[in-house]
């Protein structure tokens, strides 16, 4: 504050109060506009998220990266159900031509009808003759 001597220095401060008035009143409103932006649900939500994740982003930045995280997620989910598929079938697959395998051998080699059939003949099984 300045020493007012006279009239036309009263009105010049007068003046130069208003002034500084009137950038107070806006910054005021700016930081009113701010609360209730920073107050708003989807603010308040993308803040908690920042927080959460450590990631900090603006709703911008959230709805791009929300859009490729999502869809990352689903084309993971998508490769992971498909790979267990694909497992599964690789499993059943290999499991069928060992059954068959094994099924072609018993035919062949019948282990009990052979035992089976040495015991009726009372042949004597002597092994390297």
């Amino acid at each position: 504050m300045t020493n007012v001597e006279n009239l036309k220095q009263l009105h010049a401060e007068i003046d130069r109060l208003k002034s500084v008035a009137k950038i107070q009143e806006e910054q005021i409103k700016s930081d009113l506009k701010e609360i209730r932006e920073d107050f708003r649900p989807e603010n308040i939500f993308l803040k908690t998220l920042s927080a959460l994740t450590g990631i900090r982003m603006n709703k911008n930045e959230f709805f791009k990266n929300g859009i490729a995280y999502g869809l990352s997620l689903i084309v993971q989910r998508f490769i992971l159900k498909t790979e267990r598929k694909m497992e599964n079938r690789a499993y059943d697959f290999v499991d069928s031509i060992f059954d068959r395998i094994k099924n072609f051998i018993h035919q062949f080699t019948n282990a009990d009808a052979k035992r089976n059939e040495r015991k009726e003949s009372g042949e004597d099984f002597i092994p390297g003759e």
